[in-house]
C-alpha cells in the first residue's frame, strides 16, 4: 500500500459500507413506500445488496488475510470468490421475483400514480452518498486488490446511476404527465440488478477456476524477470489469482556453465525483484533450466544435488 492510512481505510471499508448502505436502505425503502415510488423501492434493493456485500467484505477480508496453516497450505484467498458467488446467487433470485412484480404493476394501468416529490430529494441524497462511497471503495480496492471490495465499488457506481434514473423518472411522472414512467424505471433497475448479479457470478467463477492474471500484469512480470542478470530467457510463465494476491510459477533459462548454487542465486534474485516491482504478489515458484540442468526447482532449505528437485519456495 502506498500510504500508512490505507491500512486503516482497508480495515474500515466494510463497516463504513455497512452503516452507510443500511441507512440508505431504510431511507429509500420507507420514503419509496409512503411516496408511492416503485422506482425508489427498487432502488432500495441496490442498498440491500450492498448491505449484504459489506457484511461479506468484513468476513472475507478477515478470513483471506489469515496466515497459511497445515489445512490451508495455499492460504484462504478464495473465500472472497466464494462469498462473491453467494451474493450473486441471492440477488439473482430476489430480483427475479421483483421483475415479475414490476411487470404486473406496469400492465395494470390503474396503479400508475405520480410519486410524492419527497422521493426526488431522497434519490438526490442517494446519488451524492453513493458517488462518495464509489470513490472511497475504488481507492481501497486498488490498494488491497480485493475482489470483494472491487465488487462493492462497482455496486456503489451502479447505485448512483440508478438513483439518477429514479430522479429523472419522478420528474417525468410529475412534469410530463407520465406516471407510468416511475414503474418503467423500477423495471429497468431490476433488469440492471439481474445483470450485475450475473456479472459478479461470472467473475467469482473465474476466480474459483484459477483465472490467470490480466495480460498487462503478465507482460510486466515477464519484462521484470528478463531484466534480472543471468536470466537468458523465460521458458514458461503461469499466473493465477488467489483472492487479493497473484501467484506466479516460472521456468527460466540460465547459462549451462553455471553451478546449481549460482543458478539458485539467480532464482532468488528473480523472486526479490518480482516482490519489489509487482503489486500484490503472493507465492512465487521459480525453476531454472539449461542444456545441462533440466527443470531444477528453486526452494527453501539446503540446495539439492544436481538432478534432484528442491522444495518450492513461496515469496510473500
Amino acid at each position: 500500500m502506498r500510504y500508512s492510512k490505507c491500512v486503516r481505510c482497508a480495515s474500515m471499508v466494510g463497516w463504513i459500507g455497512l452503516f452507510t448502505n443500511l441507512v440508505l436502505l431504510i431511507l429509500k425503502g420507507f420514503v419509496g413506500i409512503i411516496s408511492g415510488s416503485q422506482a425508489l423501492v427498487a432502488d432500495a434493493m441496490y442498498s440491500a445488496k450492498d448491505v449484504v456485500s459489506s457484511i461479506l467484505v468484513i468476513i472475507g477480508l478477515k478470513v483471506s488475510n489469515q496466515p497459511l496453516d497445515r489445512e490451508h497450505p495455499y492460504g484462504h484467498g478464495k473465500i472472497e470468490f466464494i462469498l462473491s458467488m453467494v451474493i450473486s446467487v441471492v440477488f439473482l433470485v430476489v430480483t427475479a421475483f421483483l421483475f415479475v412484480h414490476a411487470v404486473q404493476i406496469l400492465m395494470n394501468g390503474d396503479e400508475h400514480r405520480a410519486p410524492h416529490m419527497i422521493a426526488l430529494w431522497t434519490a438526490l441524497i442517494s446519488v451524492s452518498v453513493n458517488v462518495v462511497m464509489y470513490y472511497y471503495t475504488r481507492c481501497v480496492s486498488i490498494e488491497v486488490n480485493s475482489p470483494m471490495v472491487r465488487t462493492l465499488s462497482h455496486h456503489h457506481y451502479a447505485d448512483a446511476t440508478s438513483s439518477v434514473a429514479v430522479a429523472i423518472g419522478i420528474i417525468g411522472a410529475h412534469y410530463l404527465g407520465m406516471p407510468w414512467i416511475d414503474t418503467m424505471v423500477a423495471l429497468f433497475e431490476i433488469v440492471h440488478l439481474m445483470y450485475l448479479g450475473g456479472d459478479v457470478f461470472k467473475e467469482a467463477y473465474k476466480g474459483l477456476m484459477d483465472r490467470s492474471a490480466p495480460e498487462p500484469v503478465r507482460e510486466k512480470i515477464d519484462a521484470v524477470v528478463r531484466k534480472v542478470d543471468g536470466v537468458h530467457d523465460v521458458d514458461e510463465l503461469r499466473t493465477r489469482l488467489v483472492g487479493q494476491e497473484i501467484w506466479v510459477d516460472l521456468i527460466i533459462q540460465v547459462d549451462p556453465g553455471l553451478s546449481v548454487e549460482q543458478a539458485t542465486e539467480i532464482s532468488e534474485a528473480v523472486i526479490e525483484r518480482l516482490s519489489a516491482r509487482i503489486p500484490h504478489i503472493g507465492s512465487v515458484q521459480v525453476k531454472f533450466t539449461s542444456h545441462e540442468i533440466q527443470h531444477i526447482d528453486h526452494g527453501q532449505g539446503t540446495n539439492p544435488e544436481p538432478g534432484q528437485d528442491a522444495l518450492p519456495e513461496n515469496a510473500q
